[in-house]
């Protein structure tokens, strides 16, 4: 291919602006070819990559009305190499900021555009990732985890997880995490007062800068809470789905709970003609995960006739208490039916 074709064409396959054609080609391209590799240092490429694979990210996020078309992170981040090699500007095309020679292995702040992180390259080779925006921003980490910083959180983690060794990141402030599974590297968040170790789920982690209190949300999958705090209290926890753990200074001791409202996990059947009750219930323990107990004996020739729609998991077990004349509470880690058996006709 001319240069000048090539150029044009690897600006257009980082702008995502090629047809499936073109893209066929650059990725061909890419296998018929070792690709000249532009003169920077291992620190420049990891801060190229890290902020060619955010916008990457950014632009190709699934639509509702279109797959996805997906090409690998590491084909990005090499044809901006070309880039820079064939003398093509791409740092000045808003692809990333590189640092200059003598400013590398420094703190690296860059003025990120509109509804872009702001990440920078510390002293010691790691990244550092800040949400200045007033909304939910994506970051893709190099194991194929996303974390979605809050208003206001940073992360620092670093450009490449090492092969056969934990994955380790540190947040302040709020976001949420969808770790890729690799069951020989864990993977672990540090916030001030609690270390969250998974090997693939996602959960929420809350420890807002200048407050005490922190708190560990799981969505799907499982977590290892533990203290980092020298009053530290007990041994880990561990946390399913719909439970979360508060830390405070207060109350220094970890013990799952159950949110308070427990999102579906799984959808279920909404409609129950002439069911036993204790099918409900047991439908509704596994859209939400959320164990409930009850009196077998007590619900035993128990049936009832009722459609869910969107409520919440409350609102469902509200709905199935009236009918039957029953009740239920809340516990930690559980939540209690009882009845006292079936209405005489």
């Amino acid at each position: 291919m001319k240069p000048s074709y090539l150029a044009n064409l690897l600006k257009r396959y980082l702008d995502h602006d090629t047809t499936d054609s073109e893209a066929w080609t650059v990725d061909q391209w890419y296998e018929a070819r070792d690709l000249p590799r532009p003169d920077l240092s291992p620190a420049e490429q990891a801060v190229a990559k890290a902020r060619s694979w955010e916008q990457i990210h950014r632009r190709t996020r699934p639509q509702a009305s279109s797959p996805l078309r997906t090409r690998p992170a590491v084909r990005w981040a090499a044809a901006a190499a070309v880039l820079l090699s064939l003398g093509l500007g791409a740092k000045h095309q808003g692809l990333f900021t590189l640092p200059t020679a003598d400013t590398a292995a420094q703190p690296m702040p860059a003025v990120p555009s509109a509804g872009q992180l702001l990440i920078s390259l510390e002293a010691g080779g790691n990244l550092t990732a800040r949400n200045l925006e007033h909304h939910p921003l994506p970051l893709a980490l190099a194991d194929g985890s996303t974390v979605t910083l809050q208003p206001g959180s940073r992360l620092r983690y670093p450009p490449r997880f090492a092969p056969g060794r934990e994955r380790l990141v540190e947040l302040r402030g709020e976001a949420f995490f969808a770790v890729f599974h690799d069951a020989s590297r864990r993977f672990r968040v540090l916030t001030p007062q609690l270390e969250t170790t998974v090997l693939g789920t996602s959960f929420w982690v809350r420890a807002a800068p200048g407050h005490a209190e922190a708190t560990v949300e799981v969505r799907t999958g499982a977590v290892r809470v533990s203290l980092r705090t020298a009053s530290a209290v007990g041994a880990a926890v561990v946390v399913r789905p719909n439970q979360q753990v508060v830390y405070s200074p207060a109350v220094p001791v970890l013990r799952p709970v159950l949110v308070a409202q427990p999102a579906l996990l799984r959808p279920q059947p909404l409609s129950f003609e002439e069911r036993p009750v204790a099918e409900v219930l047991a439908s509704l323990q596994a859209g939400y995960g959320v164990p409930i107990r009850y009196d077998g004996a007590a619900l035993a020739g128990c049936t009832v006739t009722l459609r869910f729609g969107r409520e919440t998991l409350f609102e469902k077990l509200d709905l199935l208490s009236r009918v039957l004349g029953a009740s239920y509470e809340r516990t930690d880690e559980a939540i209690v039916f009882r009845s006292t058996g079936c209405q005489s006709e």
